[in-house]
């Protein structure tokens, strides 16, 4: 079986329980949409296959998984216009800000227009937390370091 074409794609036969096992990740990622996440699971599916070896569907299972949390994480970091790969930070604290929102509509925006991340990207500023006061730098004076736990026993006569 082949899975570089669309049209063989959906022919593609996994092993048993590893497709329902990526849709219900995905599914526990917010996704809601049957149509998007049906094609993630497919995608990420053919992406792993092309991965590991044949009989291997453990590895297969994890290797899709991955691949589906590093989507969602990248949809994530265009939509709120970050780099995934420079600070993973940012990112992971927005995805637990945004999964424990518990708003699926929200997660399937991300997967909405690649080329226009504002409405992804305003809907997320409204749910995910603000710094309550903002964030901002003070100064603080130097501190002498005094080590009296390490203090010589020894006393000079």
């Amino acid at each position: 079986m082949s899975t570089t074409g669309d049209a063989d794609s959906a022919l593609q036969v996994w092993p048993p329980g590893i497709k329902e096992r990526v849709l219900d990740y995905l599914r526990s990622l917010g996704l809601s949409r049957q149509d998007l996440v049906e094609g993630l699971a497919e995608d990420c599916l053919n992406r792993a296959r092309r991965r590991v070896g044949r009989g291997a569907s453990e590895e297969l299972l994890k290797r899709a998984i991955e691949e589906a949390q590093r989507r969602f994480d990248h949809a994530l970091a265009r939509a709120m216009r970050l780099s995934p790969s420079r600070d993973p930070h940012p990112v992971a604290a927005a995805r637990a800000a945004l999964l424990l929102t518990g708003c699926p509509s929200a997660s399937d925006a991300l997967f909405g227009n690649p080329d226009s991340p504002s409405d992804a990207a305003e809907m997320l500023k409204e749910i995910l937390p603000r710094p309550t006061p903002p964030e901002e730098p003070v100064p603080m004076a130097e501190q002498p370091l005094r080590f009296w736990l390490f203090k010589s026993t020894h006393q000079r006569s």
